[in-house]
């Protein structure tokens, strides 16, 4: 069987960090190791939708990811897919149509895989090529006519290392790095036990909320294999809580790295509030140059409406660790949450004074559809009607209808915060983008 994997940024700008959707390569890693001959088609770069005729033409099936802000992108070419072949199947998957299966299946999609997709999406595209209608399989939800017809969500997958690496081959590693991407991607472990509202329970249905770690060993396999493949050695390790792994974890990766004679950089994301010298000291060396941390305010009132579970002590605790250890710091701010006042953004402002970060992202608060914040929002009337777009909270625009903030006062706060904080990407360190060019990442 074909199939045919398509990434719908289609004119798009990636405002963040740009990085690889690791989450469809892995699902063409699974179909091939299946037997599945695979296309994956990215539209970040293109200036046409040229490519999709002749690919939509060799195709038995077509599966899409995306996130909310991508839903109108995947939309358009849908529309271009069922045009050129209404009888195709299209299965949707990713962040999107798990937060709103309904609404995306009634958008024209024939199938979607909710959760975790590597195993149900296989067993999907497993029954399509053998002439079944793929109904009842766990994970996937399809219609018939105007009926949803519903499956439970997959069980998690307990071992990790049974899955194989992302396809890196089939994605264009070359066009993103001259386009800005300096960091390769990878991920350690999947699963959250936090319940932050603003991201959770939409990402508990896919990766859970227990810790399932990948074995040292198989990370720095995969590293080896993506340097090979990139000639980079500069690496975004893409786990929300990089210290939940723990010292004996990052000890036993140094030991593997080593024994391969690989020397890498890094850099990833992780909390304030379980982060111990012990453990940046043994990631640093291993490589790390940057943490990013969700500090998100100043104002524990403002901390514990997004039940961050941590005390704002514990991000200054956090930033004197890394200064101390000459580890770079990125600091991540969320302005605009409906209980916020004046005197709140003064408190992150003066927070961010005291912490010293050398590169900031400020973003509005944006409930995401499958979040704990977007139904209490829903439900309060607090959310404006915008347009799927405007759900990318790096762009700036609040959804909210906020009753102590107007439009000024978030500018305000916003552009004290960045005068304050040159750096808007990661690690801009200057001795950490002479390591880069000395490694030629």
């Amino acid at each position: 069987m074909k199939a045919l994997l398509i990434y719908p940024r289609y004119k798009w700008p990636e405002i963040g960090q740009m990085q690889e959707p690791l989450g469809i390569l892995h699902i063409a890693a699974m179909l091939r190791e299946n037997g599945f001959e695979v296309r994956f088609l990215d539209f970040t770069f293109e200036q046409t939708l040229d490519r999709l005729t002749e690919a939509v033409g060799w195709a038995d099936a077509v599966g899409m990811s995306f996130s909310s802000v991508l839903f109108s992108r995947a939309m358009h070419i849908l529309e271009k897919i069922k045009a050129q072949r209404p009888k195709l199947p299209v299965i949707a998957g990713g962040p999107h149509p798990t937060a709103d299966p309904e609404g995306t299946l009634k958008s024209g999609f024939d199938y979607l895989v909710i959760g975790e997709g590597e195993r149900s999406g296989l067993e999907l595209f497993q029954a399509l090529s053998n002439g079944k209608d793929g109904k009842g399989l766990d994970g996937v939800w399809t219609r018939n006519n105007d009926e949803i017809i519903k499956t439970p969500l997959r069980g998690f997958i307990a071992d990790l290392g049974s899955l194989p690496f992302p396809a890196r081959d089939l994605f264009d590693y070359q066009t993103y790095l001259k386009s800005g991407m300096s960091q390769i991607g990878i991920c350690l472990a999947r699963g959250c036990p936090f319940q932050c509202r603003f991201c959770k329970p939409m990402q508990d249905l896919i990766f859970g909320r227990k810790l399932r770690k990948r074995s040292p060993a198989s990370v720095a396999e995969e590293i080896e294999w993506a340097r090979k493949l990139t000639g980079r050695s500069f690496f975004l390790f893409r786990d929300d809580n990089l210290s939940s792994l723990g010292l004996t974890w990052f000890g036993e990766l140094r030991t593997e790295l080593e024994k391969r004679r690989l020397q890498i950089k890094f850099s990833g994301q992780t909390r304030v509030n379980n982060l111990s010298e012990e453990l940046v000291r043994e990631m640093k060396g291993l490589g790390l140059v940057g943490l990013a941390f969700g500090v998100e305010s100043g104002s524990q009132k403002v901390i514990d409406y997004y039940n961050k579970d941590f005390q704002v002590e514990d991000s200054v605790a956090a930033f004197e660790t890394c200064h101390k250890l000459g580890i770079g710091t990125h600091c991540f701010i969320i302005l605009g949450a409906p209980p916020e006042t004046r005197e709140d953004l003064q408190m992150t402002i003066d927070l961010v004074k005291r912490i010293h970060p050398e590169s900031i992202t400020i973003s509005r608060l944006t409930p995401a559809p499958g979040t704990y914040l977007h139904a209490e929002t829903l439900k309060q009337g607090l959310l404006k009607e915008v347009s799927w777009e405007e759900w990318d909270f790096y762009k700036n625009q609040s959804p909210l209808k906020l009753e102590h903030l107007n439009e000024e006062d978030l500018m305000k706060a916003e552009n004290e915060l960045r005068a304050m904080v040159a750096g808007s990407v990661l690690y801009p360190r200057q001795e950490i983008v002479s390591c880069s060019q000395a490694m030629k990442i």
